[in-house]
């Protein structure tokens, strides 16, 4: 399920607010969840529209409860590695 994840393009009309911010602006390289800033250093009333571009290349952030499973996946297998190493 999670390579075909990868795989999904998304136009960048159907891009929400928070999928366009889950990645990094390439123009004024603010960071993720962080607002665009302007030449004049002030922050911006819209994205730059290449940060929409970027965004549309990657697959969609997962929604809090979805991370949070993952995170607790990956820490109980690594216990469980922990446990039964030789």
């Amino acid at each position: 399920m999670k390579a075909m994840e990868i795989n999904k393009v998304v136009k960048p009309e159907e891009l929400t607010l928070r999928h366009i911010l889950s990645v990094r602006c390439p123009m004024c390289r603010a960071k993720p969840k962080e607002r665009c800033t302007l030449t004049t250093g002030h922050p911006s009333e819209k994205t730059h529209l290449a940060r929409g571009l970027a965004a549309a290349k990657v697959a969609p952030p997962d929604s809090p409860p979805r991370a949070a499973l993952r995170m607790l996946t990956k820490a109980a297998d690594r216990g469980l590695r922990c446990l039964f190493r030789k």
